[in-house]
């Protein structure tokens, strides 16, 4: 049921112009970067908002279909990451840097069936669409 619900995921990072890094059990870790000559910050960070809203719906919909309870935290944070292929015989693309511990932070002190945003990702949202999203205020996050 995993392989299918991250195959769905999958669909949608070509939808929302998101790149998959890679999964890890049950997680999916995705960024937002996708042109290194053309970057607008603030259409990536969107783009991964409106992703993660489409994961909760795929979601919801599995959920619907196979009469089952699966549920998925959402963390989201905006900042720079160090990229990179480590290996030899067997490779790996994976993303690092302090960026990246706060995301990982944000999802994992995160409830599962929300999303959970920097303060960062939420100050461009809302910069960017002042109405559009609600923010409540769930835990402080030591970087």
């Amino acid at each position: 049921m995993l392989s299918k619900l991250f195959t769905r995921f999958d669909k949608l990072c070509l939808q929302y112009s998101v790149y998959k890094v890679h999964t890890i059990g049950d997680c999916y870790v995705v960024m937002g970067y996708m042109d290194k000559n053309n970057r607008n910050i603030t259409q990536e960070c969107k783009n991964v908002v409106k992703f993660a809203f489409s994961m909760i719906d795929t979601i919801d919909e599995v959920n619907q279909l196979q009469n089952c309870e699966l549920n998925m935290r959402i963390g989201i944070h905006t900042g720079i990451v160090i990229a990179g292929v480590t290996g030899t015989q067997i490779v790996r693309y994976d993303i690092y840097g302090p960026d990246v511990l706060i995301a990982n932070k944000m999802e994992s002190q995160g409830e599962a069936g929300r999303i959970n945003v920097s303060d960062i990702t939420k100050e461009i949202l809302e910069k960017d669409s002042p109405d559009l999203y609600q923010f409540e205020e769930n835990c402080i996050v030591e970087a």
